[in-house]
């Protein structure tokens, strides 16, 4: 899921792979980005669909990784998307107002090309789809090489992706959630080949007011950006078996006052790709009204004084605690302030989403081995 405002900000990986080494001795390579503004009018949310209750209207950042295909290599802005699992891109045959602009894939171009797969469709919770048929072909990302690596040829694509800057996604989810049932996503190609010993990767954002940077290590987290240890906190069962990347949530508080979970209101899902956190409508409010935040029906937002000065919300997974900073739940556009605290429902039993807001403070290390999620305050 995204969340868009009338400025999308987006990370394009800079030419700089470099690599950190792990505790196994093992060098990870990292995918360093940059921050960049665009206008956009476009709205996008890219949590895959999973119910029709999921429809939310958020606003969003995207945070987009180059991908390479096919020898020659095309080269693709692909959004990094842990919300589903497939690689997928435009096709030169795609048709669809969402095709326009894009950078496309021929294969009679490619000399390692595959060969076509099965019929393939994706649909997301803004009512964005694609279309087309699965293929195989060496796909480079991250410095790695994937030979015969899987992803889908979009021959379609409505205009839910009109005025994206992404070509396609890379979707980062666990392979239980692919479109298609036995899919190899490249995580699982990184370490069918070797390059990896865990299906892990783990992210940091940097704030703008550190220039915007972030990066991906595939198969480790990287410790110059973690402060302390990490914590590892297990997915919720029933969701790791189709591979989502959802966890429990214990408790949040602010101003002293504290909110208990259970497992049926605390179910929250790390997201990549929303800018904000979302949570339940009730919840939203109490924490909004508690630092001056008037709901806004025209925003769906609770609307701020600029000059508002929220005290830190803090989250307890388990018996560990996340800050987030006051200062980062005021969101300036358009001459007005927003909270990043946004209401909405999620549906499927899902109650949080927590997005950019949470993982810019807090280091996030996705394990697909470990069935778990690591968290540490993430270094400065």
């Amino acid at each position: 899921m995204r969340f868009l405002t009338l400025f999308s900000i987006f990370l394009i990986a800079s030419a700089n792979i470099f690599d950190v080494q792990a505790d196994d001795g093992k060098n990870l390579p990292i995918l360093s980005f940059k921050r960049i503004r665009i206008k956009s009018n476009a709205n996008s949310r890219r949590l895959k669909r999973r119910n029709a209750s999921g429809l939310i209207d958020v606003k969003d950042f995207i945070y987009i990784a180059i991908v390479t295909i096919g020898t020659p290599p095309t080269v693709f802005s692909c959004q990094i998307d842990t919300g589903s699992s497939d690689l997928w891109i435009p096709d030169a045959s795609c048709v669809g107002a969402g095709c326009s602009n894009k950078n496309t894939f021929s294969s009679k171009f490619s000399i390692s090309y595959g060969g076509d797969g099965v019929p393939w469709n994706i649909s997301y919770v803004d009512q964005s789809s694609a279309s087309g048929v699965t293929a195989t072909d060496t796909v480079i990302v991250g410095g790695f090489v994937l030979k015969g690596q899987q992803f889908a040829r979009a021959t379609s694509m409505n205009s839910g992706f009109t005025g994206q800057p992404s070509d396609g996604i890379i979707g980062l989810a666990g392979p239980q959630s692919a479109v298609v049932p036995g899919t190899v996503t490249p995580i699982q190609n990184m370490k069918n080949q070797g390059f990896i010993n865990t299906r892990s990767f783990g992210v940091w954002l940097g704030k703008a007011t550190e220039g915007g940077s972030g990066e991906i290590s595939f198969g480790g987290a990287d410790p110059s950006h973690i402060v302390g240890n990490l914590t590892t906190i297990p997915l919720v069962r029933s969701f790791d078996s189709i591979g989502i990347w959802v966890v429990q949530l214990s408790k949040i508080a602010i101003s002293g006052r504290e909110i208990t979970l259970t497992s049926a209101n605390g179910l929250a899902i790390v997201d990549t790709g929303t800018s904000v956190i979302l949570a339940p409508s009730a919840i939203a409010d109490q924490i909004n009204t508690s630092f001056g935040g008037v709901f806004s029906s025209q925003a769906q937002a609770y609307i701020l004084p600029c000059n508002a000065a929220p005290p830190d919300l803090t989250f307890t997974f388990g018996t560990a605690t996340f800050t987030v900073p006051g200062a980062d739940l005021v969101i300036q556009q358009q001459g007005q302030c927003e909270s990043a605290i946004i209401p909405g429902d999620l549906g499927g039993g899902l109650s949080f989403l927590l997005g950019d807001t949470f993982l810019k403070n807090n280091y996030a290390y996705f394990d697909m081995d470990g069935s778990a999620i690591g968290l540490a305050q993430a270094k400065r």
